[in-house]
């Protein structure tokens, strides 16, 4: 099922540095599984509860690399999310600009969405979500869904094809060679969001989830030939097998990948930090699970995530990256310590020089020696 070997195009690997505080980590197959953590505020008055959000991620021992600012309300750059994330943590800020275009009924100014990203690049963030691949053909073939868009700011871009009549090009493919060149010069990567991830376990694997795959993989290298970082993001809901299918394609082109999950069932609603952990963890042994978005238990229950289950999704994908670390390039030292000190003790309770737990007491099997 999981494959040990990675069989790339040509032998192809692709990795993408991310700026982060510090100076700059790698994204990819065969590097250390990352982490993303998404905040963000809707409203003016959200903005200090994010915040609380962000201090207590910087408390946290084991961190995300990745913070991303999902805001969809516009404030002064030295109010925002990513600003602080640039400023005052080591970590990759990381945004969605189309959240903050004005959108007035329904329509996308490029060039307000190009100066959004003019203005993050070169303030400092570090990987920025594009939506180029949104257009008629993938759109037609989605509507054969159950659920044709599950992408918010994919949604946005054909929300503007509608209201356009199709008449005009993807606002991200109007700037695109402009956000390339500022992307070179500040050293930004890019992330090519899928507009039509799967919203459910039964349209994943589709005509227009394979359509939109094949249009990121070739927009993805046509970019990185102009020496910018690209990752790829896929697929959003998918049972385990379509998992693998949709891994096989993503592991033959080498980019880095960022999975959304994914979520292999849709019935965990309320508990979708475990779904996602699993569905991560089987892309993770496939060698696409290069970037983990950190799940929270609210993705399906339409409430906004607090800051324990923020704490908590971080400390569930970490584990998660761990597995697939120990998988696909050993990563067993930790382990090693925990395995060593309960052998050295005679115990399974790691750092306690206890006899016996309260489970077994005077039954404990590892006592035998």
């Amino acid at each position: 099922m999981f494959n040990q070997t990675i069989r790339l195009e040509n032998n192809v690997r692709h990795i993408v540095k991310l700026k982060n505080g510090v100076g700059f980590i790698e994204a990819g197959q065969r590097r250390k599984t990352i982490i993303n953590c998404l905040i963000g505020a809707n409203e003016l008055s959200d903005y200090e509860y994010e915040f609380l959000k962000l201090n207590k991620i910087l408390e946290m021992d084991q961190k995300p690399e990745i913070i991303s600012d999902l805001s969809t309300n516009r404030t002064l750059r030295n109010n925002t999310i990513w600003h602080r994330v640039v400023k005052e943590t080591p970590f990759v800020a990381a945004t969605v600009p189309i959240y903050l275009t004005k959108n007035e009924e329904g329509l996308i100014d490029a060039n307000e969405l190009l100066d959004i990203i003019i203005e993050q690049m070169e303030y400092g963030v570090g990987l920025i979500t594009i939506h180029p691949t949104a257009n008629r053909q993938i759109f037609d073939a989605s509507r054969k869904r159950m659920t044709p868009i599950t992408s918010r700011g994919g949604g946005m871009i054909i929300r503007d094809l509608i209201k356009r009549n199709f008449s005009d090009e993807n606002a991200y493919l109007k700037i695109l060679p402009k956000i390339i060149s500022h992307a070179q010069k500040y050293k930004v990567a890019l992330s090519l969001g899928t507009t039509f991830r799967s919203g459910n376990i039964f349209d994943c694997n589709d005509e227009a989830q394979r359509m939109e795959l094949e249009a990121q993989i070739k927009l993805a290298k046509f970019i990185s030939k102009q020496n910018v970082g690209v990752i790829i993001e896929s697929p959003g809901h998918a049972r385990p097998d379509d998992i693998i299918k949709i891994s096989l394609t993503l592991r033959s082109a080498g980019f880095p990948v960022m999975p959304l999950g994914p979520i292999p069932t849709d019935i965990a609603t309320g508990m979708d930090h475990i779904s996602g952990a699993i569905g991560a963890a089987i892309m993770g042994l496939e060698g696409c699970a290069n970037i983990i978005s950190a799940v929270t238990r609210e993705e399906h229950t339409g409430g906004l995530p607090t800051i324990d289950s923020i704490i908590e999704a971080i400390k569930t994908a970490r584990i998660t990256g761990h597995i697939i670390d120990i998988h696909n390039i050993n990563d067993t030292s930790l382990d090693m310590v925990v395995a060593k000190e309960r052998a050295k003790n005679n115990t399974c309770i790691f750092g306690n020089n206890t006899k016996y737990c309260d489970r077994c007491k005077e039954l404990c099997p590892l006592s035998i020696h």
